[in-house]
């Protein structure tokens, strides 16, 4: 049987990629499809100003004229200039239980990347850190993924070590629920000592003023993340690109901000899981997915915290946890039963020890691997 990987040409190959995931999971009681208009959105060159600073490349695996498979590859400037490293990123990979399909996809995207001049293979990123569903679920009870998170067969992580990937960071979802939350009573007391001297303050997100606060989060986010693992910083029309959909769909009260003396120190993003509603939609919103979700919105009960940071000097002071706490109790409130903090480092010690602290567990575990090209 004949196998062939070529570059994605043209609209049909495009909508093929994008679609592939219909064929990969069918009818996997697990898999939440992402919605078709927003990944073509985000795959749009014309569209999406990642583009501006980094070059792709999508590729789809036929066997015997039948798609089997797919992989993207990326170069981002951003992260070689930052990071002073030639590393290139792999990833969207969807594959059939076919393991020639799968080690003919990296190949293509390893090939390309040495042919960029990378050094380093990383992944599965799409296509970067700064983006939804990084890594490969390796550990974890059986669920439906949460909000931009991934989701995966289990047989791929064979497909990535056959093929010499190599771990290179774990990245951990720690859940917590209600009526197991426990905030430690020097947690607390410490809090309302913080409260009652007013040294901090924590905010929820003006919608009156998004774009402004959308400002003040990136900026937050640039300086917080500047020396963590993975980081990338975001430009202004990448980071209002991601954020455009937020102000329909979040709640102000999970988007935080601290304040010192009116200054911005940190900030907390919580959503509610939208993929419990997006699940019926299978992809699509129309003509019939809009009602579905509309629906089903009222079954969320989840959320995830996805972005938590604190300027280098005021950490260590409880404003993390101020509004890890705020967090969790406005969406209890609102009548979120469970949450779950994702993604976080394995050696982020400093929020690990926080999460465990109220009774979080890792329930999930992804995995980003390396391939060195040299």
């Amino acid at each position: 049987m004949s196998l062939n990987v070529t570059p994605v040409r043209g609209k049909g190959d495009r909508e093929t990629f994008v679609k592939l995931p219909y064929t990969v999971y069918a009818d996997d009681p697990h898999y939440v499809y992402p919605l078709l208009t927003s990944l073509r959105e985000f795959l749009d060159e014309a569209k999406n100003p990642f583009f501006r600073h980094a070059e792709t490349e999508l590729w789809l695996a036929r066997r015997d004229g039948k798609v089997v498979g797919r992989i993207a590859a990326c170069v981002d400037r951003y992260h070689i200039e930052h990071h002073d490293e030639q590393t290139g990123f792999f990833g969207f990979f969807e594959a059939l239980d076919d393991a020639e399909a799968a080690a003919a996809l990296l190949s293509a995207a390893r090939e390309w990347l040495r042919g960029k001049g990378m050094e380093t293979m990383r992944g599965p990123l799409n296509f970067t850190t700064n983006h939804d569903a990084p890594g490969l679920l390796i550990d974890g009870e059986p669920s439906p993924p949460v909000f931009g998170m991934a989701y995966n067969p289990p047989y791929y992580p064979a497909f990535f070590d056959d093929f010499g990937l190599v771990k290179t960071k774990d990245l951990w979802a720690w859940q917590v629920r209600a009526e197991k939350m426990d905030i430690p009573d020097r947690i607390q007391k410490n809090i309302a000592s913080i409260r009652e001297t007013g040294s901090f303050k924590v905010r929820p997100i003006d919608m009156d003023n998004f774009e402004r606060d959308v400002d003040i989060i990136r900026a937050l986010y640039n300086a917080c993340w500047s020396r963590n693992w993975g980081f990338i910083p975001m430009d202004r029309e990448e980071f209002l690109f991601a954020a455009k959909d937020f102000k329909k769909l979040v709640n102000p009260r999970f988007l935080l901000i601290a304040e010192k003396d009116s200054e911005p120190v940190g900030f907390c993003m919580t959503v509610p899981d939208f993929n419990i509603a997006l699940k019926s939609c299978r992809g699509r919103l129309f003509p019939f997915g809009w009602l579905k979700f509309m629906r089903d919105r009222k079954k969320v009960n989840y959320a995830r915290t996805l972005l938590l940071g604190v300027l280098p000097e005021a950490r260590h002071k409880g404003v993390d946890v101020m509004m890890v706490f705020g967090t969790f109790k406005a969406g209890f409130k609102a009548g979120i039963a469970a949450g779950e903090c994702s993604w976080m480092l394995e050696d982020n010690d400093a929020m690990n020890r926080i999460m465990a602290g109220i009774g979080a567990k890792v329930y999930k575990t992804y995995r980003v691997y390396d391939l060195a090209l040299t």
